[in-house]
């Protein structure tokens, strides 16, 4: 798929069903990978060119990327959006155990899998949770790192002790302790309780409803739902090994060059909590922090071109693609 300035330009009032017409129209692969009893899956955009790791979070699905994928593909990269574990059926964990730590191992085998020695990596809420101990723990498998709505993990508890408000925003982690109480409210009212997360977490932006409306679906899945639940009851289960490897983690440099995307706008993460976590020494590969303005927790969907915008230029200065139409798309950019 190569892209002309002509097709580029009208990237910027595409909406989502053009952007879901450009997906259908790149060439995709349905991956898995078979780990024991349980079967990951993972789409695989594109053909040829250095390769692209996109993860999302919660409330959410691998549609979150709609917009990110097209550009990528034709800006001459692979792009890989695997589903998080527990966030279908074949892949759930019937013991819970969805430590971050164990998650970054999960990543990592679908590097192996594809042969890939080094990757941009990009991920979102819970994807930027396990992208940030990833680049900790594996710093030579990543170009790039980006993370989007979760600032630094190393520094956070000091900067939610700096704004305590953060606590009455981070409220659902709590209710999400209450078993059995908590998963009866996510499945009841065809997701009422994942549509407030997302309005309260963009407050300024009506999220597409199909797009929604298949998240609902999808997390309210008794398995699956219990799985996403499952990935909040660990952060508490700190006598676990797995929690305590994690936590050393923490303590790590960032060795990858860093960019962080924040929404002005954000009810769930605090948009200061960023500057808090922009420490210098922390990042000696470099480290770039970006607000949009006028945007929220998806701010990758309220305010795409902003977004993509922002992740090309940062992407192509850590490693080019190597097609033309890479060159084209730096040209457009400028």
């Amino acid at each position: 798929m190569v892209l002309s300035r002509d097709t580029l330009a009208s990237f910027r009032t595409k909406n989502v069903q053009e952007n879901d017409f450009l997906m259908k129209e790149i060439k995709t692969q349905v991956l898995q990978n078979v780990c024991e009893k349980r079967t990951f899956t993972a789409q695989l955009y594109g053909e040829s060119g250095p390769l692209v790791v996109l993860l999302h979070g919660f409330p959410d699905t691998t549609g979150t990327f709609i917009h990110q994928v097209p550009v990528l593909v034709g800006a001459g990269y692979r792009v890989l959006v695997p589903v998080l574990p527990g966030y279908e059926a074949s892949s759930c964990d019937g013991s819970d155990r969805y430590f971050v730590s164990d998650l970054v191992v999960w990543l990592t085998g679908w590097l192996d899998q594809l042969g890939e020695r080094q990757v941009h990596l990009i991920g979102h809420d819970w994807g930027a949770v396990i992208a940030w101990l990833a680049a900790a723990s594996h710093p030579e498998r990543f170009y790039s790192l980006t993370t989007i709505a979760i600032p630094s993990l190393r520094h956070l508890p000091g900067a939610i002790l700096r704004h305590p408000s953060q606590l009455l925003k981070s409220w659902y982690m709590g209710f999400f302790q209450l078993r059995g109480l908590s998963d009866r409210v996510v499945r009841a009212g065809d997701g009422w309780l994942i549509r407030q997360l997302w309005r309260q977490w963009s407050p300024d932006w009506e999220p597409p409803a199909d797009h929604l409306s298949n998240v609902c679906q999808q997390l309210t899945q008794p398995a699956v739902q219990k799985s996403a639940l499952a990935y909040y009851r660990c952060l508490f289960k700190v006598w676990d090994e797995s929690h305590r490897r994690g936590r050393s983690l923490l303590n790590r440099t960032i060795a990858v060059p860093t960019l962080m995307i924040s929404g002005a706008r954000d009810g769930c993460m605090d948009t200061r909590l960023f500057d808090a976590g922009s420490v210098l020494d922390d990042y000696p590969a470099g480290i770039t922090l970006m607000r949009i303005d006028g945007a929220g927790h998806f701010c990758h969907l309220e305010k795409p071109n902003q977004v993509n915008h922002i992740l090309m230029q940062f992407i192509r200065r850590h490693a080019p693609a190597r097609t033309g139409a890479a060159s084209e798309l730096s040209g457009h950019l400028g």
